[in-house]
């Protein structure tokens, strides 16, 4: 049986990270950080948030046991979130980062060329768009200050005319 592919971390929810972070940070730190206490403590219950756990462990924000580092302990500080999330990209995503050290300046098509390079992945499969939706996600959260991504209204507003 040949080898599972080693693509860098990712989620197909990635839209909840941010949230992650925020309860993250106004919750106490656990012993062990699982299934449980991401459900029951920071109130993330669905099936897809459950693969933060896996990023989480990737990126080093916990041990393989779950089991917070100091990067967690780092994170819910005050303004901790930035550089927590900077380190634990070029930690999880460092196949990308090897590739090119500016990735994080990158916007999402470039990014997906980017993984698409390093993996060789089918640029079709739905885990291209969640890699890319995580680094990016992360990326918000790490880099505020890069401008955002700008998504072009393509659908033009119907003129209003006032009656005659």
């Amino acid at each position: 049986m040949p080898a599972a592919p080693n693509y860098p971390p990712f989620m197909f929810a990635y839209n909840c990270i941010a949230q992650l972070f925020a309860s993250i940070q106004s919750n106490d730190t656990p012993e062990l950080f699982t299934h449980d206490f991401l459900r029951y403590t920071l109130g993330f219950s669905r099936e897809a948030d459950r693969a933060f756990l896996g990023v989480a462990k990737r990126c080093g924000l916990i041990t393989a046991e779950g089991k917070p580092t100091d990067l967690y302990v780092r994170a819910r500080e005050p303004g901790g979130v930035e550089p927590v999330v900077a380190e634990m990209m070029k930690q999880g995503f460092s196949t990308l980062y090897a590739k090119n050290p500016a990735a994080h300046e990158l916007d999402r098509k470039a990014i997906a060329a980017l993984v698409v390079d390093v993996t060789g992945m089918d640029p079709s499969l739905p885990t291209l768009r969640a890699i890319v939706g995580t680094f990016y996600a992360m990326k918000l959260l790490a880099y505020p200050h890069l401008e955002a991504e700008v998504v072009p209204n393509r659908r033009k507003a119907p003129e209003r005319r006032r009656g005659r």
